[in-house]
């Protein structure tokens, strides 16, 4: 309970010292951004902390930290002092000469502090969905705390590796002597708040959960209220972030509610797994699933600072880029820039797609008449921020050797009915959206030449159907694409309904780039060739359509012509919502085993069952070995049910090798690694092994029930006479080297 809240008021401080900040450089939208503070704060606490310890000029540790967080805090307080004082300018009498109104109302614009009472709200709306997520995550989190499994034991060796750094990039914890070869800034954003909490890491790591689960709440919230205010007004915001967080956050995919009816049985047996297997040889992932796993991986991390980077895209589709006063453009182009290009070494998939989405969003104002004055300043504007985009994280980018190796074209794509299956609300809600414009189109009277390319379209689609039923998604996808595009740059389109095109076309786009190309990765050639394009891209259309989707049921009431219609629409609405929901009730039902066990953080507990010795070998190793110090364990096979690679999992420290597979992904040689283990730890003698010690760097050695039974106990012996015995109990010895 204390560890919880000691993580909630790290995450309040410094969300409640960034908001000004957030509200300064947000302060175009409705509301002013204030709820993107907590993502905002977290990104630049980490962002400086990175750099510091990139350049080796401030190496991480407690106490820097601590001064990274009061330098944002700093920025914050003054931003609000700022800002109070020009309130209470605006607040006095109106002048009576021509010259103070025109003074006072220039401060007013300038400053973007008019009374808004939709600030405060979606503030403390912001404020209360963060409380309550954080809260029901942790809670729920704590009845299946084990960190194992799936992807769980990399994202809790990059999180302790990242925790252990004191300059980056980190070491590879599964590969000793070599750097981590992957985007790790959003773990080292949740190793920040396990260091500064003082909580265990396993407790840590299922923290980090429920607190990542409540950026991406508090953030989803602010981005749909943000919507709404921008089309609709204040009234309304509030209902439409909440329903932003349940459809885009709690729902699932209709393949929940087809397997529950087909499998029947009690809900405690339900498969809550398989339904993100939907098409075949791919990952069909979504957030309700991706927070029930609790694997802290990139594309989950990168939800809440996506959403942030998505407020700066907000803000140039209604306004354009800020070009004038000169500081205030600066800060604000700047910060747009770090917000995207963060993005790249959070989950390097997210940077394209954002980085797009700015560049069509640009070009969606530009359309509108009123910016012709501005148009060559706007280009090198969006020009310079891309550049900055990646300048701001030049470190990473040469340190980073990306395992990809180019694009290929798709053989076979996923077929209609696992299409559907996949996220049909979301598409249904969008369908309609899609149609009427696509109508509009057709039956508009004052550009026949414009009426003759949409009927081309309209043809083409016809024409693929007759063709070849098995690409009717595709053709959907393209024609959505279409419409999509048209209805965002066209001069006659309202700039908040900009906004909810350009996420449209940003998730259809997500969805039609994996059914004709993929990217090459280390499973290019195999089944699998296409699981990483689909899943990555997949999962940031679930968020971007997911908003959109919002923003037309919201608005489709209005859009339907007749009164039967939405007699007819509603009950079909209500049926996809409720099979929707299916997944997050059936699930977690199951996926918590009924809620049979007593809740806990402890993320070791499975290990404590199997091999307590191994436990505290590991919390001895956590207090008694030094940054960098390598530790000899068992090599097993990646996802190894046995428990291999714990020691350096839980303790962040490198060992000769961990995951074999990984490490092959990430793009490292593993060489004989494998095999060098095998000898040091079978060797009856010590001249073999002294070798590969010293060559591997090796400080401690563990042996356990697990490397007995993979090497016997031929060479325990001669441990005795190469170092001495650090830990002993449980069946688990750990040796200290000599050297």
């Amino acid at each position: 309970m204390t560890e919880a809240l000691r993580f909630w008021a790290l995450i309040e401080l410094i969300g409640l010292g960034a908001a000004p900040l957030a509200g300064l450089l947000l302060a175009r939208l409705p509301g002013a951004g204030l709820g993107f503070g907590k993502a905002l704060g977290l990104l630049l606490v980490t962002w400086l902390i990175w750099l510091g310890g990139s350049s080796t000029l401030v190496p991480f540790d407690a106490l820097s930290a601590v001064l990274w967080i009061a330098l944002v805090c700093g920025l914050g307080l003054l931003a609000w002092v700022h800002g109070r004082r020009v309130r209470r300018v605006l607040a006095r009498p109106e002048p009576r000469g021509r010259l103070a109104r025109r003074r006072r109302r220039r401060l007013a614009v300038r400053s973007n502090l008019e009374p808004d009472p939709l600030r405060r709200r979606l503030f403390w709306g912001a404020e209360a969905v963060f409380l309550v997520a954080f809260a029901g995550m942790a809670l729920l989190v704590a009845y299946s705390p084990d960190v194992w499994n799936t992807e769980k034991p990399m994202d809790m060796a990059f999180l302790n590796a990242a925790n252990r750094a004191a300059t980056f990039p980190p070491e590879d914890p599964w590969l000793a002597g070599a750097e981590l070869n992957y985007y790790y800034l959003g773990q080292l954003a949740m190793a920040v708040l396990v260091r500064l909490t003082a909580v265990a890491p396993d407790h840590g790591y299922n923290l980090a959960v429920a607190a990542l689960f409540a950026l991406t709440a508090a953030a989803l919230f602010t981005t749909a209220a943000t919507l709404w205010a921008a089309a609709r007004g204040a009234h309304g915001a509030s209902r439409a972030g909440l329903a932003a967080v349940a459809l885009v956050l709690v729902a699932g995919n209709l393949e929940g509610a087809r397997r529950l009816i087909a499998e029947g049985g009690p809900l405690r047996t339900y498969d809550w797994f398989s339904v993100t297997r939907v098409i075949d040889d791919t990952i069909n992932e979504f957030p309700s699933f991706s927070f029930l796993l609790a694997d802290l991986h990139a594309h989950v991390l990168a939800l809440p600072f996506t959403l942030l980077a998505l407020a700066f895209v907000m803000q140039i589709v209604l306004h354009g880029p800020r070009l004038a006063p000169r500081g205030r453009a600066l800060r604000e182009g700047a910060a747009c820039a770090l917000a995207v290009g963060f993005l790249y070494a959070v989950n390097a998939w997210s940077y394209p797609v954002l980085a797009g989405m700015l560049a069509l969003a640009l070009v969606a104002w530009l359309r509108d008449p009123r910016s012709e004055p501005a148009r060559p300043a706007a280009v090198r504007w969006l020009l310079l921020v891309l550049a900055a985009s990646v300048l701001l994280m030049l470190p990473f980018h040469f340190s980073f050797d990306p395992a990809a190796r180019g694009v290929g074209l798709v053989g076979e794509g996923r077929g209609f009915a696992g299409w559907l299956r996949d996220a049909g609300l979301l598409y249904g809600s969008l369908a309609g959206l899609v149609a009427f414009a696509y109508v509009g189109r057709l039956t508009a009277t004052r550009h026949p030449g414009r009426n003759a390319a949409w009927i081309v379209v309209a043809a083409l689609f016809a024409g693929s159907l007759l063709a070849a039923l098995e690409v009717l998604h595709v053709a959907l996808l393209a024609v959505a694409l279409l419409v999509a595009l048209g209805a965002l740059l066209s001069a006659r389109t309202a700039a908040p309904a900009r906004l909810l095109w350009l996420l449209t076309a940003g998730g259809v786009a997500c969805l039609l780039v994996p059914e004709l190309l993929y990217v090459r990765d280390e499973f290019d050639g195999g089944p699998l060739y296409r699981m990483n394009t689909v899943f990555k891209l997949g999962f940031q259309a679930w968020l971007l359509l997911g908003l959109a989707a919002v923003g037309a049921l919201a608005w489709r009431a209005e859009w339907l012509p007749r009164r039967r219609l939405r007699w007819t629409l509603g009950p079909l609405a209500a049926l996809l919502v409720a099979a929707a929901f299916v997944y997050p009730v059936a699930g977690t039902y199951a996926r918590k085993d009924a809620f049979s066990r007593a809740p806990t953080l402890d993320g070791l507990g499975w290990l404590r069952d199997r091999a307590p010795g191994d436990v505290g070998a590991i919390e001895w190793l956590n207090e008694a070995a030094a940054d960098g110090d390598v530790v000899l364990e068992a090599v097993g096979e990646d996802y190894s049910g046995f428990g291999h690679a714990r020691i350096s999992t839980f303790t962040g420290l490198p060992t000769v090798l961990g995951w074999p597979g990984h490490e092959l992904q990430w793009g490292h040689q593993v060489g004989t690694r494998r095999e060098d283990v095998a000898t040091m730890y079978r060797s009856p003698t010590t001249g073999a092994a002294a070798e590969l010690l010293r060559r591997y760097r090796v400080r401690y050695v563990v042996v356990g029930p697990l490397e007995l039974a993979d090497h016997g106990d031929a060479g325990v012996a001669k441990w005795d006479s190469l170092g001495e015995r650090g830990y002993e109990e449980g069946g688990t010895v750990v040796w200290r080297l000599r050297g």
